[in-house]
């Protein structure tokens, strides 16, 4: 208990000590594009040009010189009619097939809607031009609900070809769960993390939880994951985690592993009297690699760092933050966080990218959203950086 409380302590702390620099001098903010809908996720196409899915519009190719296109075909049904305050629907992650050159195929995920009910939806289509076509859905997680908060859709094609999807609990409040919470619940789709192949079928070798589990299951417990980023050298994934008020997680993503979701967290219920009704028979519990307790980061994508224009950078997980509005490097030493340090605040970030060539973009979280470029601030004459 002491040490975990020594790693929560340290992690307030560097927040503190770095959120007030607008940015580190290493660094300078380069505008790439402007006029985005509350940006989600950005792919990189093998012309150059970026692939971004507005989470309140649609999906918008962005050419070099920042112009917008508008992508047609997206399915009917894609909810980005934002009807309340914090309702968290609408187009998600956009991922490309590994072999989009030549098959032109990807992947993206979605709040899709029927009649007043959501769930999150994974779907692959083609890209021809600037219109998808043979758009199929390969997996929805019901049950449909009226609630419009948790989707998830976080989305990472693995090294090995696979699909991984993330998809939240879909409550905003604890109390509305049933006695066994839907994330600690492996018929329940909801709260979970899937493991696919890029046919959309359950990935061979997957963890077994039993009984009458949802098939595909990979890991569970899970609250509102939207980030996932995995290690190119070990192939170990990360993923991001949003708590309740507070408890906001950097999680090794392992197979099988129960993240705790709603039996235990670091942060507190927004119900204060809320405690689970039952708990999965001998269920064990997979501690977070990093936690802020009090403080709400909000972490949302995320990705590995492997470029060149940082090489003090490499092999550690940049994070997004929605709340502090901070670009995060978080510093790995194998599979544990040695210490996390905000690189520039400014404005909520919903995203971190790296392109092929090691560049990085981030996307402002704004109805005026922005793609922006992380690039080497110059260095002066007498060895100094400056930058934006």
């Amino acid at each position: 208990m002491l040490a975990c409380a020594l790693v929560l302590l340290t992690a307030q702390t560097t927040m503190h000590a770095n959120a007030t620099a607008a940015a580190d001098p290493a660094i300078a903010i380069e505008p790439v594009a402007s006029g985005l809908r509350h940006p989600w996720s950005v792919a990189f196409l093998p012309d150059g040009d970026f692939l971004v899915a507005e989470k309140n519009g649609g999906l918008m190719r962005v050419d070099a010189a920042g112009g917008l296109h508008a992508i047609d075909g997206l399915p009917a049904g894609v909810d980005t009619a934002q009807q309340l305050p914090g309702d968290n629907s609408g187009l998600f992650e956009v991922a490309l097939d590994p072999d989009f050159a030549d098959n032109r195929r990807l992947y993206f995920t979605y709040a899709s809607r029927v009649d007043a009910a959501t769930t999150t939806r994974l779907a692959r289509a083609e890209l021809h031009g600037d219109r998808l076509a043979a758009v199929t859905p390969l997996f929805d997680a019901t049950p449909r609900s009226a609630a419009r908060h948790h989707y998830g859709g976080g989305l990472l094609i693995t090294r090995e070809g696979l699909l991984l999807l993330t998809v939240g609990e879909r409550h905003f409040h604890e109390r509305d769960n049933p006695p066994l919470p839907v994330a600690q619940d492996v018929a329940d789709r909801r709260g979970k993390v899937y493991r696919f192949t890029l046919d959309g079928a359950p990935a061979p070798g997957n963890p077994d939880f039993g009984p009458g589990a949802v098939p595909g299951l990979y890991a569970i417990g899970i609250r509102a994951a939207q980030g996932l980023a995995e290690d190119p050298d070990s192939g170990r994934i990360w993923m991001s985690e949003h708590g309740p008020v507070g408890g906001d997680e950097i999680n090794h993503l392992l197979p099988g592993a129960n993240y705790g979701w709603p039996v235990q967290t670091a942060g507190r219920y927004r119900d204060a009297g809320y405690r689970p009704g039952r708990r999965l028979h001998d269920a064990r519990y997979t501690a977070p690699a990093w936690t802020w307790a009090e403080r709400t980061v909000a972490p949302a994508g995320i990705a590995l760092y492997s470029g060149a224009a940082f090489p003090d950078w490499h092999g550690d997980l940049l994070v997004a933050g929605l709340g502090t509005g901070a670009l995060l490097r978080v510093e790995l030493d194998g599979e544990r966080v040695a210490a996390v340090h905000a690189l520039w605040t400014g404005t909520r970030l919903r995203n971190v990218g790296q392109s092929p060539d090691g560049t990085l973009y981030v996307l402002t979280d704004e109805a005026d959203g922005r793609l922006l470029r992380i690039a080497a601030a110059e260095r002066e004459p007498n060895g100094d950086r400056h930058g934006d």
